[in-house]
């Protein structure tokens, strides 16, 4: 049985402000739903600092930001930044909480920055692992109709996951061969369709999608979900296919193609951005096409483009 956030570490030792760290640690999985590995990890990292203030002979009344960044600074010659980084988030969530909750009159922890983090670089397919990985739906089916026009147009796109299923029928554009994305923050953006993706789509929402919405299993007209009724990827259901859906799916066709290198749904996005890179395509362009704020974060690709020209000398120049 999976304990409750209000018993997490009520078997441990008390320690100074324990009893407010289990209030804060109560109310972030009342409130945000946190997994209890989550809550587990928050609270030995705030026990931590707090037997490491009281050894100083603080309380949590008396943090101030110096404190802090000397514990981390501490932390940082014995842990590795990843770690450090994570104690730094439960201390920000706990100081915020008990200025909310009029404990303390500020934060101290506001503005401390992390340490910085490795990035690291996303894996990509090659061309050939695409075709074959969307290769290996077979078939004329409506669940295969529906598998082809999801690989085909979350590569042909560069798609989130969550862009993808949230994507309505009056989203794809076929006279214009666009379509129509949701983004974070509910900006929107048009991307284009490449070819075998509208095809793709066309077979799927003109034979697929009405076959799957239209009959259920007992021979009889289905009754779609309100929630489902102008979605264009649904499931066996007649639902809205959700996130961890088309994780199956793809798992599914990953190993049927006896692919070695591991797929997320992600990868897609990872590849679509790559392949247009290698292909000369203006970085502010792929910018736009993924919709990222910012241009920082699309330069990741051009790492990996080096990368990629790296490999490529060594494998092919004489003298690589």
């Amino acid at each position: 049985m999976e304990k409750s956030a209000s018993t997490t570490h009520l078997s441990a030792p008390d320690y100074p402000g324990a009893p407010e760290v289990r209030a804060w640690l109560a109310q972030i999985a009342y409130e945000s739903g946190a997994l209890q590995h989550t809550l587990d990890s928050y609270g030995r990292d705030l026990r931590s600092f707090a037997l490491w203030i009281a050894a100083r002979g603080r309380a949590f009344s008396q943090v101030d930001r110096p404190l802090v960044e000397s514990y981390l600074r501490d932390l940082g010659s014995l842990l590795a930044p990843r770690s450090v980084a994570r104690h730094l988030s439960a201390l920000r969530g706990f100081f915020r909480w008990r200025a909310l909750e009029g404990l303390s009159n500020s934060n101290p922890t506001d503005d401390i920055e992390g340490p910085k983090l490795p990035r690291h670089l996303p894996s990509v397919l090659t061309v050939e692992e695409v075709e074959r990985l969307i290769g290996s739906v077979i078939g004329d089916d409506p669940p295969a109709l529906r598998d082809r026009a999801l690989l085909e147009t979350v590569y042909s796109c560069g798609l989130r996951v969550s862009e993808l299923i949230s994507l309505r029928r009056r989203d794809v554009q076929f006279e214009t061969e666009l379509l129509r994305v949701t983004g974070k923050g509910e900006k929107e953006r048009l991307v284009p369709l490449g070819e075998r993706a509208m095809d793709a789509l066309k077979q799927y929402l003109y034979h697929g999608r009405s076959a799957i919405c239209g009959i259920g299993g007992n021979g009889k007209m289905r009754s779609l979900p309100a929630a489902a009724k102008d979605v264009v990827f649904l499931n066996q259901r007649g639902g809205p296919l959700t996130r961890f859906g088309f994780w199956r799916i793809l798992q599914t066709y990953w190993r049927r193609s006896g692919m070695e290198t591991p797929v997320t749904p992600h990868t897609f996005r990872h590849t679509f951005a790559t392949h247009l890179i290698e292909g000369g395509a203006d970085l502010r362009v792929v910018q736009e096409l993924l919709g990222h704020a910012s241009i920082a974060t699309t330069e990741i690709y051009t790492h990996l483009d080096r990368e990629y020209l790296r490999e490529t000398i060594r494998t092919f120049h004489p003298r690589g």
